[in-house]
């Protein structure tokens, strides 16, 4: 054997090595690694041996790795193929096992035995795989040519040196083999790779499509809600429109009446410039009056949607009654109040809370008018009460009308559900006041029976809204 080519192959393998080394969490450089061990021994002995040619440890050692190396190399190979290796493993043990027993018994013929070892592992592992052999052609050119290589040098050239050098060729080309194997792979992760790219940048440029439009249906639906806020606070307006008539004729027949006696002192040469005064001052305050109620009118059907403050309900409850008053009483409806004025301020819209408390307390007085149909001395009766509890504030509406059936209870909330005759309900009321009680956070409770309904509201006082805490 030549030193000088031995060096040139340590070297080779010693790179190998660092590199696999480098890679060692990765399952085929942990069997290539595995499979270099043994070529390290080849290596290292043979060179060691022409330092001491005598030695034995060097014939023992260079004897060691080529027992082991075909077993290293076919479990790296087998790792590219499904096939179970304990089974591999197993029969291959037995086919060596009399070669490695010939090997001991029969120094002189050792190197032919080592041969023969190689060729009955390689036949073995080339029969193990059968259909599966030509899957990867690379890795069949492999595994073929040693056994050829080995058939012929056992018939004919039965050289020492050759053997050797072929194991340590063997194993480098396999790993040039593999590298491309693995470059090969990745060439094709990285086309993978870019395709996935591509696809996750066109989702991305979907998923941004897909917010700007959600964010305009956002708008959308916002502005809509607006717009059926709008729709039933006007619808509620045209229901007590007869109770805000009447509201406003108190102050103008007051207004018409001291305007009229004022004209009629003068007339008579008969004022009396204190009482004239008086009489003014009267006139000031039915107009502030009207004012105070055409302001409100104004303000409650505004177009707008949820703004949050911190709010009294008590004062909530209040304007909605005015607003709503007259047309209660018409219906020879009492309402009673139990309002607690020690109760704390919630985060609240009071135009939207005025909306709710206008549409619960309209629906008890029309259940109420449905009862006395058919008892007509029946008298109504809605009793409004606040009370503060440990971390909320709760809100009781309670009347005794005819009250809600239970089969449409659980339907009450639905969008234009009404039980009301055509032209006297529109099917929006309950749905809105359901909106109204969701976006304050509140919780709402219902109990009914033939004897009358009760809707009782939790507003929880540690609810944050729009940078409002209240606790």
């Amino acid at each position: 054997m030549n030193y000088s080519f031995l060096a040139i192959l340590f070297f080779q393998l010693s790179v190998i090595l660092i590199i696999l080394l480098c890679f060692i969490n990765n399952r085929k450089s942990r069997l290539l690694l595995l499979n270099i061990m043994p070529v390290m021994l080849i290596t290292v002995s043979a060179m060691l041996k022409f330092l001491h040619p005598a030695a034995y440890v060097t014939s023992v050692m260079i004897y060691a790795g080529m027992i082991i190396f075909p077993f290293t190399f076919a479990l790296l190979a087998l790792d590219y193929y499904p096939v179970e290796n304990k089974k591999f493993i197993i029969k291959t043990a037995i086919i060596s096992a009399p070669v490695i027993l010939l090997f001991f018994i029969i120094p002189e013929r050792r190197y032919p035995l080592i041969c023969l070892l190689h060729m009955a592992i390689y036949t073995h592992l080339l029969v193990s795989l059968k259909g599966k052999l030509f899957i990867k052609l690379h890795l069949t050119f492999i595994m073929i040519v040693p056994l050829l290589y080995l058939f012929f040098h056992y018939l004919f050239i039965k050289n020492d040196a050759l053997l050797i050098y072929s194991i340590l060729i063997v194993y480098i080309i396999t790993f040039f083999m593999v590298v491309f194997e693995y470059s090969r792979e990745f060439s094709i992760f990285q086309g993978r790779m870019s395709n996935l790219i591509t696809t996750n940048n066109k989702l991305n440029q979907s998923i941004t499509r897909l917010k700007q439009n959600n964010d305009l249906l956002k708008k959308i639906i916002n502005r809509k809600d607006i717009e059926l806020l709008q729709v039933a606070r006007h619808a509620s307006l045209a229901e007590v429109t007869t109770g805000i008539a009447h509201e406003l004729a108190q102050p103008l027949t007051g207004i018409k009446c001291i305007s009229q006696n004022i004209i009629d002192d003068i007339n008579l040469d008969e004022l009396d410039t204190m009482q004239a005064v008086a009489d003014l001052a009267k006139i000031s305050s039915l107009v502030d009056r009207s004012s105070s109620i055409i302001d409100h009118i104004r303000t409650f059907s505004r177009k707008r949607g949820f703004s949050f403050q911190k709010i009294d309900l008590n004062l909530c409850v209040m304007n909605a009654i005015d607003l709503i008053n007259n047309q209660v009483k018409s219906s020879d409806t009492e309402i009673v109040f139990n309002l607690d004025d020690s109760i704390p301020l919630i985060a609240g819209d009071n135009l939207s809370l005025e909306q709710l408390f206008i549409n619960l307390i309209l629906n008890s007085r029309d259940a109420i008018m449905q009862k006395t149909e058919s008892s007509a001395d029946y008298q109504g009766c809605i009793n409004i009460r606040t009370t503060a509890a440990d971390s909320s504030v709760i809100l009781t509406i309670q009347d005794n009308g005819c009250g809600i059936p239970q089969d449409i209870l659980s339907r009450i909330w639905t969008p234009f559900f009404t039980t009301k005759q055509k032209g006297k309900g529109t099917g929006i009321g309950l749905s809105l006041s359901h909106r109204i009680i969701k976006e304050h956070g509140a919780e709402v409770d219902i109990k009914t029976s033939g004897q009358g309904t009760t809707f009782r509201l939790l507003f929880n006082l540690g609810r944050e809204h729009e940078g409002i805490k209240l606790n």
